[in-house]
């Protein structure tokens, strides 16, 4: 079963090329949206294939035509349609759009992220919502299950708290969705606790990995440090056979665990700092406290609640005396294949 896991889930949490973000800047008579997207992603919305590298340059036209399908813009219940449309070519391997919008003021906004629904699953954006002066609003999380945010009319003159509010609440799901659907993660914390006996030391390399994370989280989102993902992706899956082979090789629990998990759990903080950058975090200067809180604390209360039940399954589980003789080493053995499986897929692909 873990093995048919990392296979399904092999593509999905490779590096993902798929990224973007938005600004919306409120004027009392406009709407200027600023996009971003990535070179693929761009080239899959104008239906190229990835097998190829993408050409964007030669496109300039075509983006142009697909610049006003990114987003659907309505006031009022209206869609609007801009008035202008300019397409560049970025640093990075970026794309930029800038669209302007007629607004009439008083009439309520709504901003819906139609192209997620063209790219693969699981692809997110945030868009910030700026007034007049530059200031930051909100910033939300968008997916093509949930592809719009609106805005009412007095937005721009109201206080920045409810939008800080919507900013947390929407970057923590993040967290919480990041943890429950990142099977590496999963798996390495499961690596941990299989050999964990006493609830004591499970607590302690929970502690750690918390720890760990959170830092290099901080760091790399902060654009203090930083490490490319086709690094990280690979270090990621080494981490889980490392973990996986030493429940294999040492018997009982394995002394200094809580040092091992604090320095693999530095490189998994890499890894969700690449989710929140991919995600736009802090583009277009956008804020970066409250997403950065609020999604570290998503991530932390989606790993308490899947401890929650390890743990208590793992613990009933002993008492059986084939699981105490071979249920160790056949779920560590699972877990290295795994880890094995990934790091191969992460190198080459």
């Amino acid at each position: 079963m873990v093995l048919l896991l990392a296979a399904c889930a092999a593509r999905v949490l490779a590096h993902n090329p798929m990224t973007s973000w938005a600004v919306a800047r409120l004027h009392a008579d406009r709407v200027e949206l600023e996009v971003e997207l990535s070179s693929e992603s761009a080239w899959t919305l104008m239906g190229g294939s990835l097998d190829v590298a993408p050409d964007v340059g030669a496109r300039l036209p075509k983006l142009k035509e697909l610049a006003p399908s990114l987003y659907e813009v309505s006031a009022g219940g209206s869609q609007l349609a801009p008035t202008s449309v300019e397409v560049e070519l970025r640093e990075e391997d970026g794309v930029g759009f800038v669209l302007v919008y007629p607004r009439s003021s008083g009439a309520p906004l709504r901003f819906d992220a139609a192209f997620l629904r063209s790219l693969p699953a699981g692809h997110k954006t945030a868009l910030t919502l700026k007034d007049a002066d530059d200031k930051v609003m909100r910033t939300e999380v968008l997916t093509a299950a949930a592809s719009s945010l609106e805005a009412k009319a007095d937005d721009s003159s109201s206080p920045a708290a409810g939008g800080r509010v919507a900013s947390f609440w929407s970057f923590l799901k993040l967290g919480v969705g990041h943890i429950l659907t990142g099977y590496d993660h999963l798996l390495f914390l499961l690596g941990l606790l299989v050999a964990c006996r006493r609830f004591s030391t499970a607590a302690k390399i929970i502690t750690c990995f918390t720890l760990a994370h959170s830092l290099t989280l901080a760091l790399a989102a902060l654009d203090v440090v930083s490490l490319p993902s086709r690094l990280v992706e690979p270090l990621i899956a080494a981490s889980i056979v490392f973990v996986a082979v030493e429940n294999i090789v040492r018997k009982g629990e394995p002394g200094w665990r809580w040092a091992l998990t604090f320095t693999l759990g530095l490189v998994h903080g890499f890894g969700f700092a690449g989710a929140l950058k991919e995600a736009g975090l802090g583009a277009g200067g956008a804020g970066l406290l409250v997403p950065l809180f609020s999604f570290n604390l998503g991530v932390e209360l989606g790993q308490a609640g899947v401890a929650a039940v390890v743990l208590p399954l793992l613990w009933k589980l002993r008492d059986l005396p084939a699981f105490e003789s071979y249920g160790r080493n056949v779920i560590s053995a699972a877990i290295a294949l795994a880890g094995a499986w990934w790091f191969v897929t992460r190198l080459l692909f």
